[in-house]
């Protein structure tokens, strides 16, 4: 994520004397990348890039701490100012908002899709155009003013990546000085017309707020509604901060293919700590701004505050780790600089109540072992950094501020240990390539399907993984099967064009009770039509390509979701047949469709890629193709090895066509020594003829 903020704005959350030159190049070596360096009215404007782990630094306060612990690795004097989370700015005064207590509001919320409400009323507040210092600010960092509320709303979500909401309290009232507000799971087939314009049918487990009414008042996290939207004639507004479940922000943006920059933050997880003093900020800026006073009391429904917890790291870890040994006070300082606490122990000293000593990390001992034990240092995270959670999270936040190229480049004491080489690997671009050659187009598809298609396909659900967090009801199981996938995708293509050849190959996943699945490369190639004999022909090609042979190949009938007559077992690597009629019915296909898989591992398991060279021919070859009447239910594999096996001028023999009784093969006739005519192939061919009918019962067909 990308976000624009002016050097004017960074520099009053960051004392320093360093250029803008000089910020962009360190923060970009050990903290957020700062891209590049724009100009907004002839100030400086940098466009920084934020990791998506990182929501605590997508703010000007948040790139401002990372500057302040960053800049004075390179010598440069850095200090953090107007820090969110000092005690400073856990309270607002009185006589700025002037408070009447004149309303009040009923809040009814649901803690696990939202662990923190905040809220307070407003009274004669004047909707005006801002002043010039906050829209030179927001629309340096691309956010169009609008008003003076709005903009309040917006300074809060790019200063501290907080975002907040107003709604007009007037219009969402169900009595005189009092307004209900319910936050829930949408219902599916709910409507809301958002601030845009457009208008919504809601899936179900949006998160919303209703007015007590049934009546949709805003879609949480992504945008409000048009019915509760301030206007220039609003008098009365209800400032509102919060924080959602992440994943239901998510899945809403998706489904509704709506995204914003707020819906981007409260996606990645905003910090419940930081509600608070970015709502007094709020309250003060609306009451400077719009000449409104507070007419309510403050409404901060906080169920679950957040609990501090410790990691620890062995001292001799992080020596070891970052390849550099780092005094108990600069590990000290660093951290302190990024909001951690953190002390040094060392295990097995004790006082007299047995209790473990803590060092001054000063001390002129400081990183020595006592005893031959390491010490410990033990780390409080703050609030915003929830995404350090195990000692090595915390070794690499002192890398970074160290600076990586700080660090001597030095070479294993051992070699690099061996790994295995994928055995399918080498053989993915050569099959894909001829199938690419030969006119298939490679889709992708997701490796998770729906509930619904396992349902279709008769997919045992026990003995598939289920995805605890879903991103959609479209992707609830790890597929087993390539072939729902495939099929959509199928679906997909053919309302745009009328003949469809796709080809994957991807993973399947099969199951393994109480263990991970095993991942199975799966070739799938489908084309619409009654292609059979093509796709039987194109997997002897793929077969040949591995240099593996196909063995006890036959029909079968029993198979799912093909029809019998026209399915065969490629041995046990595979399966070519076409698609049965009801299941095209379901998946709403109407033309045939032929399928080709193979399990691309057993394959190449079974391969001998080994080739015998053969020179190439120094005369031509001579074709001829022969139909043969044969009778019922005549194999025409063993058929077609007799007839290579008949004399050593037949090269090669392939079924060309297929009709009814008739089969017709094209022979290619070869000698090494000479070009073949008439008279040297004619007591071949009825060599050829005379075997089909000993052997098979086949009658040349001479019309």
């Amino acid at each position: 994520m990308n976000i624009l903020i002016p050097d004017n704005w960074l520099r009053e959350y960051l004392e320093t004397k360093a250029t803008p030159k000089q910020i962009k190049e360190y923060l970009s070596l050990c903290g957020p990348s700062v891209e590049r360096i724009l100009e907004a009215d002839g100030a400086p404007v940098y466009d920084v890039e934020i990791t998506t782990n990182r929501p605590d630094a997508m703010s000007v306060v948040g790139v401002a701490r990372e500057a302040a612990a960053i800049l004075p690795r390179f010598g440069i004097a850095a200090k953090l100012l107007q820090d969110p989370y000092s005690e400073k700015g856990l309270t607002f005064s009185a006589e700025k908002v002037k408070p009447s207590m004149s309303k009040t509001l009923t809040i009814k919320t649901d803690p696990i899709l939202n662990p923190r409400w905040t809220s307070i009323v407003f009274e004669n507040v004047t909707v005006k155009p801002s002043p010039d210092w906050l829209k030179k600010k927001l629309e340096a960092t691309g956010i169009r003013s609008l008003n003076n509320i709005i903009d309040s709303t917006n300074f809060l979500m790019r200063a501290y990546g907080q975002p907040a909401h107003a709604f007009d309290f007037d219009a969402i009232a169900d009595k005189p000085n009092h307004a209900t507000m319910i936050l829930r799971a949408s219902k599916k087939g709910e409507r809301l017309t958002t601030l845009d314009g457009k208008t919504h049918t809601l899936p179900g487990d949006d998160i919303v707020i209703e007015d007590g009414k049934g009546r949709l008042i805003d879609l949480c996290g992504v945008m409000g509604a048009q019915n509760s939207a301030m206007r220039e004639t609003t008098k009365t507004i209800i400032l509102f901060l919060q924080t959602y479940d992440p994943m239901h922000i998510k899945k809403s943006m998706m489904r509704l293919a709506h995204r914003t920059e707020a819906g981007g933050l409260f996606e990645k997880g905003i910090d419940s700590e930081l509600v608070l003093p970015a709502f007094f900020k709020g309250v003060e800026l609306i009451a400077e701004l719009s000449g409104g006073r507070v007419a309510s009391k403050v409404y901060d429904i906080y169920p679950k505050p957040y609990k501090p917890y410790t990691v620890s790291v062995a001292r001799t870890k992080i020596d070891a780790y970052i390849g550099t040994h780092l005094a108990d006070k600069e590990i000290v300082d660093i951290l302190t600089t990024l909001g951690f606490k953190c002390d040094i122990v060392i295990p097995g000293a004790c006082t007299e109540r047995s209790e473990r000593v803590t060092r001054n990390p000063s001390s002129p001992k400081s990183g020595s072992r006592l005893g031959g034990r390491d010490d410990i240092i033990r780390v409080t995270v703050p609030s915003f950094r929830r995404d350090v959670t195990i000692d090595v999270d915390i070794i690499e936040e002192l890398a970074r501020i160290y600076g990586y190229h700080n660090i001597t480049a030095t070479l294993p004491d051992t070699a690099p240990p061996m790994t295995g080489r994928d055995p399918v690997t080498p053989w993915e671009e050569d099959i894909k390539a001829r199938l690419r050659d030969w006119g298939y187009t490679e889709t992708y598809t997701y490796s998770m399907i729906s509930e619904e298609l396992m349902d279709i396909f008769g997919l045992d659900k026990t003995k598939a993984y289920k995805i605890a967090n879903p991103l959609s009801n479209e992707w609830i199981y790890m597929r087993p099967n390539l072939l729902p996938s495939v099929l959509q995708a199928v679906k997909e293509n053919l309302n745009y064009r009328n003949e469809v050849k796709l080809f994957e190959l991807s993973m399947v996943y099969q199951y393994r009770a109480n263990d991970l699945p095993i991942e199975q490369p799966t070739l799938i190639i489908v084309m619409t039509g009654e292609r059979f004999y093509e796709l039987k022909g194109i997997a002897e090609s793929i077969l040949d390509l591995l240099g593996a042979q196909m063995t006890g190949s036959r029909p079968v009938k029993n198979i799912n979701h093909f029809i019998p007559e026209r399915t065969f077992l490629l041995g046990d690597c595979g399966v070519v047949g076409e698609i049965n009629q009801d299941l095209r019915v379901m998946l709403g296909i109407k033309t045939p469709v032929t399928i080709l898989e193979l399990d691309v591992a057993k394959i190449v398991a079974d391969a001998k890629p080994q080739k015998t060279y053969i020179p190439i021919p120094k005369y031509p070859s001579s074709y001829e193709d022969l139909a043969f009447i044969l009778p019922p239910q005549t194999p025409v594999g063993p058929m077609i090895t007799a007839l290579k096996s008949t004399h050593p001028l037949v090269t090669d023999v392939s079924l060309l066509d297929q009709y009814e009784s008739t089969s017709t093969f094209h022979i290619t006739y070869l000698s090494p020594e000479k070009n073949l005519i008439t008279e040297d192939i004619h007591p071949v061919r009825e060599k050829l003829i005379a075997l089909a009918k000993q052997k098979f019962g086949a009658t040349l067909k001479t019309t």
